[in-house]
């Protein structure tokens, strides 16, 4: 799971797009009784999202609240993915459907309201953005060709848009139940390598949304909160659990990227400084984190093999680090 595998990050990828599927199929033909629309449906991120909406409403057994989902955003079910992996796309109304806004907006909702209202990101910093993005397109996979594999596998749409809402502000976001896109505010994140961090961070959610699948991985009460390595504020351990396995991951990323022969020099001048002083900053992050998951979790097995891989990881991270200081 910490490592970058794509073989196994595609098959992840492969099977929520199939239970996608089964699921759609079930509740367009057999709740709804419209068994002519469940055929070649889109597993696109906003039909995941209708999907989720679907079966919260089902779950209620409400289904003219589905019969009403359906009526108003079917459409999304036949909207096709980008023609390319990792599509660089704009939040606006010449990007998506209403309906795809309406269901990827909802989807992306937050438990503190940041990501509440999304817009169009200022277009100089989303053109340095995108500038920064052709070079991670054509450095990562020369450099760092797992991981950047690994990201496709993992990542049909990337969106850009900033929050709408004054004094609130975001990184990026990632929700299982738009499966395949992510969220990147340009803000604080268009050069290369913080935009490459961005990546790793947001994909590395979806990594661990899987694993929830058929497993609690973490079995702490949702209204227990502990502190947070990222947050001010304290959080429940699930929060605390996700954050230390992306903190582990970005470590073992910039980790491999620094050791990887130009790539640095390929992003930009002046970068070593920025990645080794990142590379500290999210290992110590990651040790607090870790330090509340070891004193306060209660974890299922899958789990607590997830979270001692991310501190081996870290601790082969630091020993190296060490050696080259």
């Amino acid at each position: 799971m910490l490592k970058p595998d794509p073989i196994k990050s595609a098959a992840m990828t492969a099977d929520v797009d199939g239970r996608l599927r089964a699921a759609l199929t079930y509740l367009v033909s057999d709740v709804i009784g419209q068994p002519d629309a469940a055929t070649d449906l889109s597993h696109a991120p906003a039909a995941h999202a209708l999907q989720a909406q679907m079966r919260e409403a089902a779950v209620n057994d409400d289904i003219d609240g589905i019969i009403a989902l359906y009526r108003e955003h079917g459409a999304v079910l036949k909207r096709p993915l980008p023609d390319e992996r990792c599509a660089l796309v704009t939040w606006g109304a010449d990007t998506f459907t209403d309906s795809e806004r309406t269901l990827l907006k909802t989807a992306y909702q937050d438990d503190i309201g940041l990501t509440g209202s999304l817009v169009a990101p200022d277009p100089s910093l989303e053109a340095q953005l995108r500038t920064s993005y052709a070079t991670l397109r054509t450095v990562l996979p020369d450099t760092v060709p797992l991981w950047w594999a690994e990201i496709e596998a993992l990542v049909s749409t990337v969106i850009l848009a900033s929050s709408g809402t004054e004094g609130k502000s975001f990184g990026g976001a990632t929700t299982f139940a738009a499966w395949g896109a992510i969220l990147i505010n340009p803000v604080g994140q268009s050069d290369p390598l913080r935009l490459a961090l961005a990546l790793v961070h947001e994909s590395s959610h979806q990594k661990l949304f899987y694993a929830h699948l058929d497993d609690e991985v973490v079995l702490n009460d949702p209204e227990e909160k502990f502190s947070s390595p990222l947050r001010r504020e304290p959080r429940p351990m699930d929060g605390i659990y996700h954050a230390a396995f992306v903190l582990a991951r970005m470590v073992q990323f910039l980790h491999d990227l620094t050791g990887a022969p130009g790539a640095l020099d390929a992003l930009g001048t002046g970068i070593r400084d920025e990645a080794e002083h990142l590379l500290a900053q999210n290992i110590q992050a990651f040790d607090a984190g870790h330090a509340e998951i070891a004193a306060h979790a209660r974890l299922t097995e899958l789990g607590q093999q997830i979270i001692d891989e991310a501190a081996a990881c870290v601790a082969a991270c630091k020993i190296h680090q060490g050696q080259s200081a």
